[in-house]
C-alpha cells in the first residue's frame, strides 16, 4: 500500500492547528482548576465553620461555672453539683477551678488527682492560653496539648473578675480527637476527590501541628483558609488528591489534539491531489481519474470534524468526571467510537459500508449531543433486526442536520425519530424530526444535503427525498436497494 506523504503545507496546518488544539486543552485545564478552587475554598469555610460550632458548644459551659462563682461571690459551694451537670454533656473530660490561677477543685476528682495544685499560669502547656485569656478578661483556647493527668485534650481558659479584682481562672478541658469527631465535612472529602487537614502553630514550640487530617499534613497547591476561635489561631487547608496531570481528561485532550491536527494536516493533503488530479483529468484516462476525485473528495468530508463540537464534548466529559463517574466513562466512550468511525471512513473501498456499523456512529454520535443538550433532545428508534450496504456517511449527517438545525434551536427542544423498513428490494430508513421545519424553497441550502445526494447518486438506485414544514418539522427518507454491493462483485 503506497504511504501518503505530507508536504511542507500540510505539516505547517498540522503544527498550527496541534497549537490551536493544546491551547483549548490549557483552557479547558484552567477551567477545571478554577472551579476546583472554588470547591476548595468552600470546603475550607464549611470545616472552620463546623469546627467553631463544635468547640463553641463545649467551651460555653465554662460561663455556667463563671456565673457560679459570681453567685457565690468567689465562693466554690455547690461546684460538684454544677459540675456533674456539666458533664453530662458528650465528649467533655473535666471541669476545674483555679483561683490565683491554682487548680484548687477538679471534677471528676478520680482519675485527674494531678490536675490539684497545677498553677495555670506557669510553663506547662496550654498555660501561655491561659496567661492571654487572663491579660485580655475572654475566654481563649488551648490545645490540643498533652494533660497531665495523662492523654492530649483542648481546654477553654476563662478568667473571672470580682469587684475589679482577678479572682482566678474556670476551665473546660474536652477529650481530643473525640471532641471534633462531629466535622463530618473532613470525613466525606475523600469521594469528592480532596483532602483537608487542620492545623496550628504550637505556642508552646513553634512548630505545625496537625489537629485533624484525612491524609497527613496538606500537599502542594492546597487551599488554605486561616480562621480565629476563641482567640487561638487555627488553620484549615484543602487539596486535591489528584494531580492535574494525573486526570484522564487531559491526556484524552492532547489525544484528541494530536489526532484532529492529524486529520487537518490529511485533509490538506488530499486537497492537493484532489487539484492536481483535476489537472490531468483533462490530459486522459478522463473516466479512472474523475473516480479518484470522487473519492478524494469523500475523504476530505470525512476528515471535516466540527471543532465548537469536539470542544463542547471534552468540557462535558472534564465537568462529568467529577460529578458523575460514569456518565464520563460512557461519553468517552461514545466520542472515541464517533471519532474512530470518521477516521476509518477514510479508506473505505468503493465508499460503502453496513448499515449497523453507521448506525453505531449515529447513536454515539446522538448519545453525546442528548448529554450536551440534556432533556431538549429525545432520540428515538425504530429499527428491525436487517443489515445491509449502504453508501459511507449518509445517514450520520441526515441526524446531526436534524439535530444542529431542527431542535437545538428551540427552546423547548424536540424529537428525533430514526427508522428503517423493508418495501420490496429496497430498504428505507427515515430520519424524521418535529423542529423548526423550512420552506421548499430553501431546501438544498437550508438542510445541506447536497453531498449526501451526491453520494447516493454514484450508487445504482440510491435516493433521497426530503419533505419539511416550517414551525412543524422536517422528514427525509432514504432508499437503498437490498443487493447494493453486488454492483461491485458482478
Amino acid at each position: 500500500m503506497k504511504r501518503m506523504r505530507l508536504s511542507p503545507k500540510a505539516l505547517g496546518v498540522f503544527f498550527v492547528t496541534l497549537v490551536l488544539f493544546l491551547g483549548i486543552t490549557a483552557l479547558i485545564e484552567l477551567s477545571r482548576q478554577n472551579r476546583e478552587q472554588e470547591q476548595m475554598k468552600y470546603i475550607a469555610s464549611t470545616v472552620s465553620a463546623q469546627a467553631y460550632e463544635i468547640l463553641s458548644e463545649k467551651l460555653s459551659k465554662a460561663e455556667t461555672l463563671e456565673a457560679l462563682i459570681i453567685k457565690n461571690n468567689g465562693g466554690t459551694e455547690d461546684f460538684s453539683r454544677v459540675a456533674e451537670l456539666i458533664l453530662s454533656g458528650d465528649r467533655i473530660r473535666n471541669v476545674l477551678l483555679a483561683p490565683g490561677g491554682v487548680v484548687t477543685n477538679v471534677y471528676p476528682l478520680e482519675d485527674n488527682e494531678k490536675v490539684l495544685g497545677m498553677d495555670l499560669t506557669g510553663s506547662n502547656p496550654g498555660d501561655k492560653e491561659a496567661i492571654y485569656s487572663i491579660k485580655n478578661d475572654a475566654l481563649t483556647l488551648a490545645g490540643p496539648f498533652e494533660l497531665a493527668e495523662g492523654g492530649v485534650g483542648i481546654a477553654g481558659r476563662l478568667p473571672i473578675h470580682l469587684n475589679g479584682r482577678f479572682w482566678g481562672i474556670v476551665a473546660v478541658t474536652l477529650d481530643y480527637p473525640e471532641v471534633l469527631s462531629g466535622i463530618r465535612s473532613i470525613q466525606d472529602l475523600r469521594d469528592q476527590g480532596f483532602g483537608c487537614e487542620l492545623w496550628r502553630i504550637n505556642p508552646d514550640t513553634g512548630a505545625h501541628q496537625t489537629i485533624l487530617s484525612t491524609n497527613g499534613i496538606a500537599k502542594d497547591h492546597s487551599f488554605n483558609l486561616p480562621f480565629s476561635i476563641f482567640n487561638a489561631e487555627w488553620n484549615v487547608s484543602v487539596y486535591p488528591q489528584t494531580p492535574w496531570y494525573a486526570h484522564i481528561s487531559v491526556w484524552l485532550c492532547v489525544a484528541a489534539s494530536f489526532l484532529l491536527s492529524m486529520a487537518a494536516a490529511v485533509d490538506v493533503s488530499r486537497v492537493q491531489t484532489i487539484q492536481l488530479m483535476d489537472k490531468k483529468i483533462s490530459e486522459g484516462s478522463i473516466r479512472e481519474l474523475q473516480a479518484q476525485v470522487e473519492r478524494d473528495r469523500l475523504n476530505v468530508l470525512l476528515t471535516q470534524i466540527n471543532s465548537h463540537f469536539f470542544y463542547h464534548t471534552l468540557n462535558a466529559i472534564q465537568a462529568l468526571i467529577v460529578l458523575e463517574p460514569d456518565k464520563a466513562y460512557k461519553m468517552t466512550e461514545d466520542f472515541s467510537r464517533f471519532l474512530r468511525f470518521k477516521v476509518d471512513s477514510i479508506g473505505i473501498r468503493q465508499g460503502l459500508v453496513p448499515f449497523k456499523e453507521e448506525m453505531r456512529s449515529v447513536r454515539a454520535y446522538a448519545d453525546i449531543n442528548t448529554v450536551l443538550m440534556g432533556d431538549r433532545l429525545d432520540m428515538a428508534y425504530d429499527l428491525m433486526d436487517a443489515d445491509f450496504m449502504i453508501p459511507v456517511l449518509t445517514i450520520q449527517p441526515v441526524v446531526e442536520n436534524a439535530i444542529v438545525h431542527g431542535i437545538t434551536p428551540l427552546v423547548s427542544g424536540g424529537t428525533v425519530r430514526v427508522s428503517l423498513q423493508k418495501t420490496g428490494a429496497f430498504y428505507e430508513v427515515t430520519v424524521e424530526d418535529n423542529g423548526e421545519g423550512f420552506a421548499p424553497e430553501e431546501k438544498e441550502d437550508g438542510i445541506g444535503l447536497t453531498n449526501i445526494r451526491a453520494r447516493l447518486e454514484k450508487h445504482r438506485d440510491c435516493s433521497i427525498t426530503i419533505e419539511s414544514t416550517p414551525g412543524k418539522g422536517t422528514k427525509v427518507t432514504i432508499r437503498y436497494p437490498e443487493d447494493l454491493s453486488r454492483e461491485y462483485s458482478e
